[in-house]
């Protein structure tokens, strides 16, 4: 059976589609008739009379498109019989799994290695094609070299005329690299691009998420605001490139020292903020906090050239300073500009009503 066979038996009724053309050409020559009496020159539009010689031109011109299209297509065809078996792929499927058509012809397609993890989506699949005809959606499926691929399938049922299922229309799309694209994207909005660490929309994200439990579970965050002392003359002096890797640096160093849980987020410039999160007491944020002055303080080489610099730390905590992010972190800005006061390279704490600074 050659493929234009195939198509006129499985892929088109050619006399419902002429019924619908035969339909669009009454509506049209309807309206050509209406403009003519409103003074349209309708010789310049000529309507066919001959409905039975369109029928003719219909049944002859539809099944060559099918063959065109079914060849042509970029996105991939897959035809399946009733009971799931593919009957025809066109060559667009086989260049984009990798699949030949000897390798999926006569097989079900929930159970090709392709789309193993087609099943998952089988009832809603059937359910929607059951009661409205199509389906469509992601699934994650397989190239044949192995790689993964995320791909769209939209299914329709086709039906004969008394209503009975021929066989379905999957057409298949592989989404990876747009896929790719968006996460990308997203990471773009959520994470520094210097860094890589989060940025201020991420870090309240994981933070809110933080308070939530820590109310829940009467734990108690930290919220610290760290500045870098000296940077800018550092930055002046040596350059940005300079400036942009002592930062890398430090939030590396810095970032090293947390638990799994907490976070480090850049605002901006050589302002970080990090949540230390499931904490009994304050005072348990001591140590962490340390550390994290200490990694800060750290010498830097870079190539020959050895950098000193040191941070200013302030400390908000939650419940005691707020339960919202946004004022805890204002409150740890607060406490770290006392520390800046007091000489840098220091801890800054804020209690209810003062803040004490803790030397190094």
């Amino acid at each position: 059976m050659n493929l234009r066979t195939l198509i006129r038996r499985h892929c088109l009724n050619s006399r419902l589609a002429t019924q619908a053309l035969t339909r669009l050409h009454k509506s049209l020559s309807f309206l050509v008739t209406h403009l003519a009496r409103r003074g349209f020159d309708s010789r310049s539009s000529p309507a066919i009379r001959d409905v039975a010689a369109l029928d003719r031109r219909l049944s002859t011109l539809c099944p060559e498109l099918a063959v065109t299209v079914f060849s042509h297509a970029r996105d991939g065809i897959i035809l399946v019989d009733p009971f799931g078996r593919v009957i025809a792929v066109n060559e667009a499927f086989s260049r984009l799994t990798g699949y030949g058509r000897d390798e999926v012809l006569g097989r079900a397609l929930n159970t090709h290695p392709m789309v193993r993890r087609l099943a998952t989506f089988y009832a809603p699949m059937k359910n929607a094609l059951d009661f409205h005809g199509h389906w469509s959606g992601e699934i994650q499926s397989s190239h044949r070299d192995g790689r993964q691929m995320t791909s769209r399938i939209s299914v329709s049922a086709v039906h004969d005329r008394h209503g009975n299922v021929q066989h379905y229309v999957a057409l298949f799309s592989d989404m990876t690299q747009m896929k790719q694209r968006l996460q990308l994207l997203e990471r773009d909005a959520r994470y520094d691009a210097l860094t890589q660490l989060p940025n201020r929309l991420l870090l309240a994200e994981r933070m809110r998420q933080a308070l939530g439990k820590a109310k829940s579970d009467q734990h108690k965050v930290a919220i610290a605001f760290i500045d870098l002392d000296g940077f800018k003359a550092l930055n002046d002096s040596y350059g940005h490139d300079w400036g942009d890797r002592v930062l890398q640096i430090v939030a590396a160093r810095i970032n090293a020292t947390l638990r799994e849980g907490d976070t480090l987020a850049r605002l901006g410039g050589d302002e970080f903020v990090a949540g230390l999160v499931g904490l009994q007491a304050a005072q348990d944020s001591e140590p962490l906090l340390q550390r994290m002055l200490q990694a800060a303080n750290a010498p830097i080489l870079i190539g020959t050239q050895t950098v000193e610099i040191a941070a200013s730390i302030g400390v908000a905590f939650y419940p005691e300073h707020g339960a919202q992010i946004d004022g805890l972190i204002s409150k740890a800005d607060q406490a770290m500009y006392l520390s800046k006061k007091a000489g840098g390279n220091r801890l800054a704490f804020c209690p209810m009503r003062c803040v004490s600074a803790i030397g190094t």
